[in-house]
């Protein structure tokens, strides 16, 4: 077998993503109470040169931003909850987030916001029982019908039930 260089990068446009994040955490721990405070916030900026020159994007330029906030407290090590908040927002593209129901953007944005709750129960160290239901206000870019298909964002509400066990 015969090794070659690397294929040469092709001539023409190219997209680009630059991002620019921000996070933070506060914690607390004591014998009988943990509590903690996450955020986060990321603003992306998309050159879509060759997006746009193959019709795949509507914009030469679009952006991007995620934000969260969340928090939880557990009492004695044992008992716990965890409360937060998420949304993601961005610049309104007919080809990148298409029509639908091809794509399920019906608004042809990709915001999406909601919240989650959390509750859990620590029997051992090493054993973790959690309930989380996580609500979505928006999904796609709508509340209602986000698809055109009759859909809402609340379709989208998930209940999660977790058993975590480390050794």
């Amino acid at each position: 077998m015969k090794l070659g260089l690397p294929a040469a990068p092709a001539d023409g446009p190219t997209d680009t993503f630059n991002d620019v994040g921000v996070d933070g955490q506060y914690q607390y721990v004591g014998d009988d109470h943990l509590f903690s405070v996450q955020t986060t916030f990321i603003h992306e900026h998309q050159t879509r040169d060759a997006s746009f020159a193959q019709m795949l994007s509507a914009n030469p330029t679009n952006t991007l931003q995620t934000f969260r906030l969340g928090g939880n407290y557990y009492f004695r090590r044992r008992y716990g909850g965890a409360l937060g908040v998420f949304a993601t927002t961005g610049t309104a593209d007919a080809l990148l987030y298409g029509a639908a129901p091809v794509f399920g953007f019906g608004t042809n944005k990709p915001d999406s916001r909601g919240w989650l709750g959390e509750f859990d129960y620590v029997p051992w160290q090493n054993v973790k029982l959690l309930v989380q239901y996580v609500r979505y206000q928006k999904f796609n870019g709508g509340s209602a019908n986000y698809d055109a298909a009759g859909t809402n964002a609340a379709d989208n509400n998930t209940l999660y039930m977790l058993c975590w066990f480390a050794f």
